[in-house]
């Protein structure tokens, strides 16, 4: 037959011989989907079909037809994840670049770094999934990993490395429930801290900034006139000064007692909460600093300490009636999905709405009986 798939690599290709008017006989053979005549056809049976049916007119038409030493071997995964981590998105954050070679690195490369791009099959995506899920990472962090992997793999067929591909890389999630700091808790890790980090405690939870941006935050970006925060800068993990999340300037007002802390600080620099010099906080330090606040106010310390305090900001919003698009706005958000989260995590709000519910039904109850 033909049209064969290569055991090795489970690719499919054509092999066949046709004769010319002249009376030539021509063996012609190709894979769709690589590097070569055939390239923007799938690699699929489909393809190694359409693939043969283009050599044969060819052939019989008397066009050229490329050799098959003009194809090019597809690379492996591992060959094209260097280019891939220095080509791809060149404006991407250091700390998102370092993300994704810690992936590769630790995960991907160490099960499929041998396996070619255009040999990589579904079952080879479900087995790296199925390892990390039996070492015990959640299902989110295993969809970050096969998240380096889909980016990949779609960047060396847009580079027309190898044909479309049809694979999934994602499992199903659960979106994991917002962990906020109560009100009354904001105020005794306020207590608890030092002017800095007073003032850094107030910036997260009663103006929603992430920690990257507290540590990039300028006075110049301060308008005491206007009682305004301009939020456009980040420092990443890596210290590396870059754009916001959202890669979008915003504005939120100051609350009073955030306004009181601000007000309080010694001006070292230009930064607004900094080190004693001036310089920018570390990333580590500041997470270090937060967790011994957290511990001496005796507060319960979340799994995301600084960013609990920003999601305080979020259901605070969320629980005051502010409209969602306000919300979306002043958190900063790219998707109404992410600030759409905010709008039911209160827990007592939920048992006020189960208390009513049962409530109403006590109260019909009663109206039938009498």
């Amino acid at each position: 037959m033909p049209v064969r798939r290569d055991p090795r690599t489970g690719g499919w290709f054509f092999r066949t011989t046709v004769k010319t008017p002249d009376g030539k006989k021509l063996r012609l053979f190709g894979t769709p989907g690589v590097p070569g005549p055939y390239q923007d056809l799938a690699a699929t049976k489909v393809g190694a079909q359409a693939a043969e049916q283009r050599a044969i007119s060819e052939a019989l038409h008397g066009k050229p037809i490329v050799q098959p030493t003009a194809i090019k071997e597809v690379p492996t995964i591992r060959e094209y994840s260097e280019k891939f981590l220095v080509t791809y998105k060149p404006g991407s954050k250091p700390s998102t670049k370092l993300d994704k070679r810690q992936r590769l690195n630790a995960y991907i490369l160490p099960a499929l770094g041998h396996v070619r791009l255009d040999a990589l099959r579904q079952e080879d995506i479900d087995q790296l999934v199925a390892q990390q899920l039996r070492r015990g990472l959640d299902r989110k962090t295993v969809n970050n990993i096969t998240a380096v992997l889909s980016s990949l793999v779609k960047y060396a067929v847009k580079n027309k490395v190898i044909g479309p591909v049809d694979l999934s890389f994602t499992i199903k999630v659960q979106d994991s429930e917002i962990v906020a700091v109560a009100a009354s808790d904001v105020d005794k890790l306020a207590a608890a801290a030092d002017k800095r980090y007073h003032a850094a405690i107030l910036l997260a939870a009663d103006a929603g900034l992430r920690i990257g941006e507290i540590r990039a935050l300028r006075w110049s970006e301060v308008n005491e006139l206007a009682r305004e925060i301009s939020i456009s800068q980040s420092y990443d993990r890596t210290g590396e000064l870059t754009e916001t999340k959202g890669w979008e300037r915003r504005v939120v007002p100051i609350s009073d007692r955030l306004w009181s802390a601000l007000k309080k600080l010694h001006r070292v620099g230009p930064l607004v909460v900094s080190r004693l010099n001036g310089g920018a906080l570390g990333y580590d330090a500041a997470r270090e600093a937060v967790r011994e606040i957290y511990a001496h106010a005796e507060v319960e310390l979340p799994p995301k300490p600084w960013h609990s305090l920003r999601h305080s900001f979020g259901t605070g919003l969320a629980n005051a009636g502010v409209p969602v698009h306000l919300i979306k706005v002043l958190m900063g958000h790219k998707s109404i999905e992410t600030t759409l989260r905010y709008m039911h995590t209160d827990r007592g709000a939920r048992r006020d709405a189960i208390a009513a519910l049962r409530g109403s039904h006590v109260a019909a109850k009663t109206a039938t009986s009498t």
